[in-house]
């Protein structure tokens, strides 16, 4: 058993467990009940589900001495999660009700938004329309651009299933788990490691260079979201657009879509915008005269392919395929001068026929020797 069962109580009754809503690596998200109030909320309990287990009395235990070492640095990251969530205050950003430890974990807790994820109801009605995608897009940039400029913390994990719908049709923010506080230098405040999720990360995160603050890994996740509403698929993956694979567009879609996903969606971060201004201002992309637009889409195109960047990523899927294709020359030459062996091997035996013969011994012959 991993997940609390339905009418489990934490905090002696306050709450009362449901259902589960959905488990990553790091964490289970359940519906619950707020007893006093009677209201839906919704909670997280900290659970690494490759390293924790659960007995009887839901308590949460782990494999080794090694294993709860690693699983109580994630741990602390939780409850930082939780605190950071606790002082964010945004419209578009998940506020936490309540913070607590029972179970020999931590949990905490949020409103329930019943309008589900951007992802589920894009798979249930279709991609959107541009305007109805950049209305969400917009309240998302804003609220990284507070998360950037106010508070010096990083997302990492923008994608269309972190993004909530509330009960008046806002999008808002969720799951703060590989966010990342720096310091007012730009420097980090923890080491632990950020996943990646494929289609959204930007390749930096793939080699984990996040030391420094940078919003533009955020950027690059805000407009692989936007593709996702607009196509109802998501985008091929960093790592495969660094080796060449093309990113295909609908040719439908405006330049001025087209300017900000080309924009936002670079392989470089040094090419890439470098804030979410451009999802928060008509015409910004278009307007800011700068390298980053030299591949845009032109109206009678429908793909962006990027040149693969080994002079800034030295261990990118580019080089690989490039060392794969000087094999293929290598093996190609030895081939040939295999044959050229061959041939004058089958020569040399061949002249050597025409003279006699002595008899061989048999194998047995030669065994008995």
């Amino acid at each position: 058993m991993q997940h609390l069962q339905p009418n489990t109580t934490l905090q002696g009754g306050k709450y009362r467990i449901e259902r589960v809503l959905g488990q990553g690596g790091f964490g289970i998200t359940y519906l619950a009940v707020q007893t006093s109030l009677q209201r839906k909320v919704a909670i997280k309990e900290f659970f690494m589900k490759d390293f924790c287990s659960r007995d009887e009395s839901t308590t949460i235990l782990t494999s080794s001495t090694g294993s709860n070492k690693m699983v109580e640095q994630y741990k602390k990251k939780f409850i930082k999660e939780a605190r950071n969530l606790a002082r964010l205050h945004h419209p578009n950003i998940i506020n936490v009700i309540d913070v607590f430890e029972e179970n020999s974990t931590v949990y905490y807790t949020m409103p329930y938004l019943a309008g589900g994820s951007l992802q589920d109801y894009v798979k249930a009605h279709g991609p959107l329309s541009e305007s109805e995608a950049m209305k969400y897009i917009r309240q998302i940039a804003s609220a990284l651009k507070y998360m950037h400029e106010e508070e010096h913390i990083c997302h990492y994990d923008v994608k269309p299933a972190n993004i909530l719908l509330d009960d008046k049709d806002n999008a808002v923010l969720i799951d703060f788990g590989i966010s990342k506080n720096y310091d007012a230098a730009g420097h980090e405040t923890t080491t632990t490691p950020v996943g990646m999720s494929e289609g959204y990360a930007p390749i930096e995160q793939y080699q984990q260079n996040v030391e420094e603050f940078s919003p533009v890994s955020d950027v690059y996740a805000l407009g692989a979201t936007l593709y996702f509403l607009l196509h109802g698929k998501r985008p091929v993956s960093a790592v495969h657009r660094a080796s060449g694979t093309a990113l295909l567009m609908n040719k439908q879609l405006s330049q001025g879509i087209k300017d900000i996903i080309n924009a936002s969606m670079k392989i470089s971060k040094r090419e890439r915008a470098n804030s979410v201004d451009g999802f928060l201002k008509d015409g910004y992309f278009s307007e800011q005269k700068t390298n980053s637009f030299n591949n845009s889409v032109a109206d009678d195109e429908e793909t962006i392919i990027e040149k693969p960047i080994r002079q800034e990523y030295k261990t990118n899927v580019a080089e690989v395929n490039e060392a794969s294709s000087i094999w293929k020359y290598i093996l190609g030459a030895l081939l040939i001068v295999a044959l050229i062996a061959g041939y004058m091997y089958y020569n040399k035996v061949s002249s050597q026929n025409n003279k006699p013969q002595i008899e061989k011994a048999s194998y047995q012959d030669y065994f008995d020797k």
